[in-house]
This record gives C-alpha cells, structure tokens and sequence, in this order.
C-alpha cells in the first residue's frame, strides 16, 4: 500500500519519474508494476536487423518515453545497473553498430546536446553509418534543442524532417534515415483498462487475506479495489471511465501513463480525512470508528474529491475529468429518483436496486438521514449536508447505472455532453466502417444549417449554404447560395467519416460536391458535436459557445468559396445583362428553407 500510494498525487510522488522507481522497489522489496511498452519489441527487433533507422521516441511528460529507452536498452543487453547510476547517454555496441541512447533530451544542457545533435544529423544523414540513435524527448524540448544546435545543413534538413513527422507523420526527405512515435497519440483508455488490471492483480494483494478489515468486507480499499475490478468485460465502471478518457482525448486533453497511474491510485485509496486524501492500512481503523467510510467511495475519487479543492484544482488530471461536470449536472427523472425514491412507487423498484442495493456506497446511514431531514424541512445545514451527499450519489450512478436503464435515465445528461454517447457509437461505427447512425447525421446537418442561415430552419436531407451578401460571418444570413444534398445526389453528398489527419481518434463531415472540386472536411470534436446537438434542439448558437459558433462560420467561409469555384468551372456566375436574380431563404409552415427568387433590375 505504501509503494501503491507514492503513485498518487501526493508532493512526494517519487514512482511518478523512471529513474526512481528501481530504489523503491529494493526499499519495499515488491514487484514493480509492469506496463507494456508496445514499440519495444518492434525497436529491439529493428536495431538487431540488416536495416536498423535511429528513432525518436517522444511524447509529452509522463508518456513512458525514458521507461521504453530502459527497456530497448536492457533487451538488447544493456546492464540495469550501468543504466541507472550511468550517464544521460548510454552507448551499447549491438553487433558491428554502436546504438547511443538519450534517456531524456531535456536534461541535457545546451553545450552537452549541441554536439550530439550535430554528430546525430550527420549519421542519419550517412547511409554508410554505423552508429545509431534511440532518444526520448518531449514535443517542445526536441524542437528547442535542434533549433539551438550549431546549423549546417545537415542539421537544418533533420530539423525540417522532424517538424514534418510531428505534424503529419510522414516526410518528403528519403535522404534522412529517421523514424518518429509520438507516444501522446497512443490510446489512453487502453492503456487505463492494462494499469487497472496490473494494479488490482499485484501479488502485494494477497498480504491483505492476514486483515481482519478485508476479510469482513468493511475495508474501503479493499472495497475499492473490488469494484475497480468490476464484473467482467461489460462492467459499467470500467465502461464509463474508459469514455470518459476517450471523449477526452478526443477534446484534445491527453492521458499521460503518469497521470493514469495517479488516477488508479487515488480510486483506491483515496478518503479525504486520510493524510494527503490519500489512505494506507494503518487509516482504515480511525476511518471505520468514525462510521465515514462511505466517503472512500471511488466514485467521488476519480474526479479527486477526497483532495482539498484547491489541490484538486490545481492538478491536471482531475481538471480534465472535472470538466464532465459530473456531480453537478443532473436530469429530473435522476434526481427524482435519488431524492424522492424511497416513498414514491413509480420508482420503488429501481430505488432499492440503485440505491437500497449498494450499502456501502448508496443507501448509507450518512446518505439515508441526509434525505429524510431535507424532506421533512429541517434547518440549512441539513439540506447543504444533503446536496453534497446527493453530488455523491449521481457520480455514483454515472458509473453503475446498468445499461439497459441508461436511456430510461438519460445517463448522459449527467454530464455537459449530453449528446457524448451518441458520438461515442458514431465514433464506432465509423471506426469499424460501418453505416453512421442516421439520427446523428440528421442532427449534424440540422445544427450546421441552423448556424448557416441565422433560422430555425428543419432541413436535414440537404445543406442551407446561406449569406448575408457581403460578410460570410453575419449572424443572420437571408440569402440562399446552394442547397447541397445530404444523401448522394448528382455527385453531391454529406456524410460522416473517419478523421484522417487523427487516425483513428477523429471523427470529421466529410462535404462532396463533383468530381472537379476537392472534398471538404470539418473535424467533428465531441465539443463539436455537442455543440450542433444542443444548436440542433434549438439553442442560439452564440451564447452556447463563441469558439465553436466562430469555428463552424470559417467553415461556411470555405464552402461559400468552393460555391464560387464551382460556379466559375460551371460557367453560372455569369450573369444576365441588365439583370440580377436573388435567391432569399422562406421558412414554409414546417420550418423547412425554401428558395423565393427575386429579380433586380440594374
């Protein structure tokens, strides 16, 4: 437990750094937790091969980068010992060739990385060399020591191929022999679901059958640690916590391995009264007597409510989570459930198996008379009392609702992103290349003609392309530019695709119209989503969200230009003499946007 907790977010959170795990682990004499390291295999095997290519392992802070290093380093040979207590450049002959690793580029001080860089665009630049390079850097680091080396134009050609790899993942140069993984692309839920199952199946938990806490079934770690173990594959916790990182992500907001092993730690062990919020055995006896057990619960622990708010503030990885809102945002049918439950029969029946059913978590002593002094009218410390009990009980649902109720409940109303499980199954789908649910398109296409045209306009089988005539960007746009079809149509189509410059992690609207025009995209974040979702139910789009309603206006811009491509291709745009036909947008008596023509004389 002591060697668990050091991963928390406590200041001494030594475990959090590579280099020094290896001395707590000859202190606490234990197993370290193992983690894969997905590119080691395929790089022992590269720099062993006829063909070996120097790579750059980067990442941000806390990805893993000096922890595949360590292990390249020990699988080809490498001596552990010589490795921890060695220079920030290791060098290992593997065969003929001389491999040199940079455990971390950011230690480095300028006049140690100068030459190193300069000595390493030399040799990639080489085909005959036999030296090759395995560094660890992060993003801005890496940039930053190629741009203050010494330029010549071996250095100037690596620094341009690295900035290509960064950004697109490919380079034009064949010349250079440099490969790049950027590890902060790497599926962070996946990685959450290996820690999970590291951290519950350590054989240090076998040492807790002696604790007469663990076996009666009232010690909250070792409750705790069952419940992240769940129930299987389709277990709900392991199913929410695994969106809400993937929604993340996809927002933009990456899951570092540091800062998933901090969450692992802290849903453990995490109890506010404890010292640092974070429990060891020895806390679990006062935290019994105090009958405040139930304020373990790791559900309020994934968004760091056993921390003082100004720690959990402060800390990145539970402002992420925190931004779900979850706690705070709630649905009337939950709410009535929660409050209202115990005495009303429409809700008897998943009263006691949501509630009454989890006594250690749920229906508690603490909870059950916060809820009865609140509806019998007792004084305002009661009812605060009870309002934070009742913040508890929602993060608890959110993660234990069974699935066949989440729709009944509206689960994800629970959240800001009340359109995110929606995006989740179209992400899916798309994912495996599979047809797009067709009400998520339908909404899309409602939510962008909404913005388009300033109106509450009801088309969703074609795309309103509006214009106030002389600013791309008004809010109100009372002229019609094109009605594009949404099915394929004349070489015209709305779809939704995958997102290819994010791989697999993106999800875009893809807009065709001809052969001869190039096809636009728009990158479909869950922000993005939901926020054409809550415009597509009629909300005004500017006070929803300023970013995202300027966002989706630059998008009208590019489309309104690609229109006038296509009308010059077309050979439209020329106008009758004398003449001009103006197209304004009617609302018919179902709100659909129909053309009215106007011709002006000039």
């Amino acid at each position: 437990m002591r060697f668990l907790r050091n991963y928390g977010p406590i200041p001494t959170n030594d475990n959090m750094y590579d280099e020094s795990i290896q001395r707590a682990l000859r202190r606490h004499k234990i197993r370290p937790i193992t983690l894969p390291a997905p590119l080691r295999d395929r790089l022992v095997a590269m720099f062993r091969g006829d063909a070996p290519i120097s790579h750059i392992i980067t990442g941000t802070a806390g990805d893993g980068k000096t922890y595949h290093c360590r292990e390249v380093w020990t699988e080809l040979g490498g001596d552990v010992t010589a490795w921890n207590h060695g220079d920030k450049v290791q060098r290992l002959a593997v065969g003929a060739r001389t491999l040199v690793i940079v455990k971390d580029l950011s230690e480095l001080r300028d006049d140690e990385s100068n030459n190193l860089i300069v000595e390493f665009a030399q040799d990639v630049a080489n085909p005959a060399t036999d030296t090759f390079y395995l560094f660890a850097a992060n993003h801005g680091q890496l940039l930053e020591k190629l741009k203050s080396a010494p330029a010549n134009d071996a250095v100037v050609r690596v620094s341009k191929v690295v900035e290509d790899l960064l950004v697109t993942g490919a380079s034009a140069d064949s010349g250079i022999a440099l490969e790049l993984t950027d590890l902060s692309r790497s599926p962070a839920a996946e990685m959450a679901m290996t820690i999970i199952e590291e951290v519950t199946d350590h054989e240090g938990w076998e040492g807790c059958g002696e604790c007469g806490a663990s076996s009666d079934g009232s010690c909250p770690i070792f409750e705790n640690r069952r419940r992240l173990i769940g129930d299987g594959p389709n277990d709900p916790f392991k199913h929410r916590l695994t969106a809400l990182i993937e929604l993340s992500e996809r927002n933009g907001s990456h899951f570092p391995v540091r800062q998933l092993l901090a969450l692992v730690a802290n849903a453990i062990l995490g109890h506010p009264e404890a010292r640092d919020g974070l429990m060891s055995c020895n806390d679990v006896a006062g935290i019994q007597a105090s009958g405040h057990a139930d304020r373990a619960s790791i559900y309020r622990n994934i968004f760091g409510e056993n921390l003082k708010p100004s720690k959990a503030e402060k800390t990145e990885l539970f402002r992420k989570l925190n931004a779900f809102g979850i706690g705070a945002e709630t649905s009337n049918r939950v709410d009535n459930l929660l409050v209202y439950g115990a005495d009303d029969p429409a809700y008897a029946a998943d009263y006691n198996a949501l509630v009454l059913g989890d006594p250690v978590y749920g229906a508690t002593p603490a909870y059950t008379n916060a809820q009865r002094g609140y509806l019998e009218g007792t004084d305002d410390g009661d009812r605060a009392s009870f309002l934070g009990a009742l913040r508890a009980q929602r993060q608890r649902l959110f993660f234990t609702m069974p699935a066949d109720k989440a729709a009944d409940y509206d689960l994800w109303d629970l959240t800001v992103f009340r359109y995110a499980g929606l995006y989740l199954e179209v992400a899916e789908k798309v994912a495996a290349k599979q047809p797009v649910p067709r009400a998520a398109l339908n909404m899309v296409v409602r939510g962008l003609n909404r913005i388009f045209t300033g109106m509450l306009v009801q088309n969703q089988d074609e795309l309103v392309l509006a214009t106030s005539g002389s600013y791309s960007q008004s809010k109100r746009s009372p002229l019609l530019d094109e009605l594009i079809s949404v099915p394929r149509s004349g070489g015209e189509e709305v779809s939704i695709v995958a997102d290819k410059s994010e791989g697999s992690f993106g999800v875009s609207v893809k807009l065709v119209r001809g052969s001869e025009i190039p096809p636009v995209f728009l990158s479909l974040s869950p922000t993005r989503f939901e926020f054409l979702g809550r415009v597509a139910e009629g909300a005004l789009p500017s006070s929803f969200s300023l970013e995202c309603h300027e966002d989706l206006l630059a998008f009208k811009a590019r489309l309104l230009r690609e229109t006038e491509t296509r009308r010059k291709l077309d050979g439209d745009d020329e106008a009758a003499e004398g003449e001009l036909v103006l197209r304004f947008i009617e609302l018919s008596a179902d709100g659909r946007a129909q053309p009215r023509r106007v011709i002006v004389r000039v």
